[in-house]
């Protein structure tokens, strides 16, 4: 880790950019859990979002895929999580939906519910 990332948080990664017509290859089917953001393109709260992706992004490389998609342009997976507003966090098991967040959330609320609902072993859907 340089001292860029050591100022910033940590290492940081992009996060998988989620289409429609993605989705089911990179989402429903994926043997690793999913967090998934839902971001707008006029969010001040999902710019301020997006270095805590990429850092969990890093974080849980090979544990947990991280994905990311527009909701103005992704807009059949919007309506199939019934997004209302941005920024969304969805988090996903076997494509099925284990925990949802609204509004902008801090990164060690994020990295705690990663850990206990997508990571802990008890945690099976």
């Amino acid at each position: 880790m340089g001292l860029l990332d050591f100022l910033t948080g940590g290492p940081k990664k992009d996060p998988i950019h989620i289409t429609d017509d993605n989705f089911e290859e990179e989402i429903v089917k994926s043997e690793l859990p999913v967090m998934l953001d839902a971001w707008g393109p006029d969010c001040p709260w999902c710019l301020k979002m997006v270095p805590t992706i990429k850092i969990l992004t890093a974080r849980y490389e090979g544990k947990v895929k991280v994905g990311e998609f527009n909701v103005l342009e992704a807009t059949n997976v919007a309506r199939r999580f019934g997004i209302r507003g941005t920024p969304t966090i969805l988090l996903l098991k076997k494509g099925v939906l284990v925990g949802r967040f609204s509004g902008y959330q801090p990164e060690h609320i994020l990295d705690d519910e990663i850990k206990r609902k997508l990571l802990e072993e008890n945690n099976k859907v």
